[in-house]
């Protein structure tokens, strides 16, 4: 009986190494996703102007720091519309 139960709990060990580990690569990956969210958007704010963010440059600089929701909120809420379009005007002589 000593066998039996001693190959149960090694059994048991194994498969509980083998689920930590999954929750550690899952870990991982939200912390990598986390991370290049926060790059991302920490990038964005710096390079854009003040005219074209919605609010307030500072607490969207927090909020990108309170991942995930933070700089979801900012890529999605935070950035005008059309922004992007400005910074390559178009020279007199260029046509539409």
């Amino acid at each position: 009986m000593t066998e039996t139960t001693e190959s149960k709990s090694a059994v048991t060990a194994h498969e509980h190494r083998r689920a930590f580990s999954a929750r550690q690569a899952r870990a991982g990956a939200q912390g990598l996703i986390n991370l290049v969210l926060m790059i991302l958007t920490v990038r964005d704010i710096r390079k854009r102007s003040d005219d074209e963010i919605k609010g307030n440059r500072k607490l969207w600089m927090l909020a990108a720091f309170a991942p995930p929701l933070g700089p979801i909120a900012y890529l999605v809420f935070g950035r005008k519309r059309g922004a992007a379009a400005t910074e390559f005007p178009l020279e007199s002589g260029d046509e539409l």
